[in-house]
């Protein structure tokens, strides 16, 4: 009888010690750290790499086959670079910048098969809308290697570059866009009275935008005191050196209460 109790107390010590290690266990699975969001910031670039080079076999492909007369070719190409690196649209980032600028390229892809699809291909259309694109294209992904570390593989490299290179100019052109727009907007154009029912209009603006411009035309547009657009006049310019200053001068029989003016053409000295 002795016997028997001591069998059954081993019996209910030792299931009592292995609930405690089952309990046990389970609360050190429940409380083990938490690794958090699977953050997209590290492969962003090798994705995009990589769709990048999906796009461009696709090019090679039709080349090879001499099929790139229609804009199908176009349309593929893009669609397997959408195809790649839309995943990136679910992805958590953490660095926002790096988000925008990723969320950015790709609806820029969504951007370029829109073109494919809207307008007659290879039209004057086509070609204007699809060259916006591909300038804005360029330069992220000039962006993304010059201060992302984006590289491709070797066979790749010549296109990227080139596009690079297209990037670097729109980035140029943006630039000294941005810094003339930037000067003409902060002038004020006088209004003189010439008699007779003319006026002259004219500002003084110095280019301190650090960038040696050639030719700039402005336009001017003259509101009446209601508010209203009367009149479009122009003011020009052959030469404005970075530091000179230029006087912008134009008539019109229009007595304006507020004169908008904006750059109409610009061309930038070698």
């Amino acid at each position: 009888m002795i016997s028997y109790v001591r069998n059954v107390g081993k019996t209910v010590l030792a299931a009592v010690v292995s609930l405690v290690f089952i309990v046990g266990a389970a609360g050190c699975g429940n409380t083990q750290k938490d690794d958090g969001p699977d953050y997209a910031d590290d492969e962003a670039m090798s994705i995009i790499a990589k769709g990048y080079q999906k796009r461009s076999d696709v090019i090679a492909q039709y080349e090879q086959k001499k099929d790139t007369d229609s804009v199908k070719h176009v349309k593929d190409a893009v669609q397997a670079e959408i195809d790649n690196d839309k995943p990136l649209k679910e992805r958590q980032f953490k660095d926002s910048k790096l988000q925008e600028k990723v969320i950015a390229y790709l609806n820029l892809l969504e951007d370029s098969q829109k073109v494919n699809e809207d307008y007659s291909y290879l039209s004057s259309n086509y070609r204007t809308e699809w060259t916006k694109v591909y300038d804005k294209r360029s330069a992220l992904l000039k962006d993304f290697v010059d201060n992302y570390k984006l590289t491709v593989d070797g066979k790749y490299q010549d296109s990227l570059n080139d596009i690079v290179a297209n990037g670097s100019s729109v980035k140029k052109k943006t630039e000294t866009e941005d810094a003339l727009n930037n000067l003409i907007a902060s002038a004020t154009f006088e209004k003189t009275d010439d008699g007779y029912g003319y006026y002259t209009y004219s500002a003084v603006i110095e280019n301190t935008s650090g960038i040696d411009v050639g030719t700039v035309n402005l336009i001017l547009a003259l509101y009446d005191a209601d508010g209203v657009k009367a009149a479009e006049v122009y003011a020009s310019t052959n030469a404005w050196p970075a530091g000179e200053k230029v006087k912008f001068e134009t008539g019109s029989d229009v007595d304006a209460a507020q004169v908008k003016a904006s750059v109409d053409h610009y061309e930038v000295d070698d």
